[in-house]
């Protein structure tokens, strides 16, 4: 069997699988992941199913080194993107938003697939991009367990993220004060309902830049010791305004990607 147009499909079609250049938060929220993934998984079907077939083709230990090969194509695209980037800032926060991407919506893409093949592959990405950016240790993830998370809520809170790395318990002081804080002043206030809307789709975004990182834990100590304990203190003094002006402070702050220990 020939299969050269399907070796076209993957070096020229299958790479592009990587391509974003929309902002993290309007693709992955409660209200349009699902729809984007599936968007992405069809657009890229017929891809895997050409690498599949030239998977299936070869010997165990071909397959392997086509397999590698492939990821280290989409790789390459990625740096490729990078090295045209000058701005130092900007190639970092272009890094850290791919490489939520290709957690959330490639990886996952692939696994949806269902192939031995495409789970090599997704295997492949998730290793060589972890030997790539090693600042960036991605998990492989299912699209099934990500869609999930949104309706258990996992992905609506920075607090609740914080505290579960300090191992605060659901019920702890932190989010028994900043839970009061939300459903009561800032809720009655003329913007508040449309604020802690907007705090609801920019959050999931943030946590999945955050969880790139091999440092993710430092990172949630650090927010939780610059800025949520603050908070907490004023919101149980009912210094209302200013809380709500430091934790919108620190909101801007993460959304800029500013998740450095020492930037924090």
């Amino acid at each position: 069997m020939d299969y050269s147009q399907d070796e076209k499909v993957v070096e020229r079609g299958l790479i592009h699988m990587i391509d974003n250049e929309r902002p993290l938060k309007e693709i992955f929220n409660k209200k349009v992941y699902e729809d984007e993934f599936m968007k992405l998984y069809r657009l890229y079907q017929q891809a895997l199913t050409a690498f599949t077939r030239l998977y299936d083709s070869k010997s165990k230990a071909e397959a392997e080194k086509f397999t590698a090969h492939t990821a280290g194509l989409l790789i390459a695209r990625e740096e490729e993107k990078l090295s045209a980037i000058k701005s130092k800032n900007k190639k970092r926060m272009t890094l850290m938003d791919d490489t939520a991407y290709v957690a959330l919506f490639v990886i996952p893409a692939m696994d949806f697939y269902h192939t031995e093949a495409a789970d090599a592959l997704a295997d492949a990405m998730t290793e060589g991009w972890r030997e790539h950016f090693p600042e960036h240790q991605i998990k492989r993830g299912e699209f099934e367990k990500i869609n999930e998370g949104f309706k258990k809520r996992r992905f609506c809170y920075i607090t609740t993220a914080a505290c579960q790395v300090m191992g605060r318990p659901d019920d702890c002081r932190e989010l028994t004060a900043l839970r009061m804080f939300r459903d009561g002043w800032l809720s009655d206030q003329p913007d508040g309902p449309d604020m802690i809307r907007r705090y609801y789709d920019t959050a999931p975004a943030i946590l999945a830049r955050i969880d790139t990182f091999a440092d993710s834990p430092g990172i949630y100590r650090a927010i939780y010791e610059k800025w949520l304990l603050p908070c907490v203190d004023m919101a149980e003094r009912e210094e209302n305004a200013r809380c709500l002006e430091y934790y919108a402070e620190m909101v801007e702050t993460l959304e800029k990607g500013s998740f450095e220990r020492r930037g924090m």
